[in-house]
């Protein structure tokens, strides 16, 4: 397994808009379109996608928050063909690792629906820890990388 991330552009958007999650995850995050478009209006989000080599495996974005400066993954997602094979962990582990670099953050948050109990699952497994704040109707998580 060679993960990677590599920025959205021209030349890939149409690939990580027919990335789908599975039918029943649906109703816990965003289609890849609209985190594209939500991109264009709210700059300080970047999307990219997430590959193994050449293929694209899942989707994110992330960004620094303008107002108080902290740094959050909007969206992590793994195309339905994809899931189980531990792209989950392994993309959530590269976008940290960009995120750290890229923003020189010691933490990082993302928001979760209560019901995504795979998402929970993987966000927790990975070590970010449930804040107790509630932002709309997600729980917000937080991973200190230092």
């Amino acid at each position: 397994m060679n993960v990677h991330l590599r920025e959205i552009t021209a030349d890939n958007f149409v690939e990580a808009m027919r990335l789908k999650v599975k039918p029943e995850q649906a109703e816990h995050v965003a289609t890849n379109a609209a985190s594209i478009a939500q991109s264009k209006f709210h700059t300080f989000l970047a999307c990219y996608g997430i590959y193994d080599g050449a293929v694209m495996v899942g989707f994110t974005a992330c960004g620094r928050n303008p107002e108080d400066g902290t740094v959050w993954i909007a969206r992590h997602m793994v195309g339905e063909q994809f899931q189980g094979l531990g792209y989950g962990k392994a993309g959530l582990r590269s976008i940290v690792e960009h995120m750290t670099r890229e923003y020189g953050s010691t933490s990082v948050f993302l928001d979760v629906a209560p019901a995504n109990a795979a998402a929970i699952g993987l966000y927790e497994g990975a070590g970010f820890r449930d804040t107790g704040k509630i932002q709309g109707h997600s729980k917000v998580y937080r991973l200190d990388t230092a």
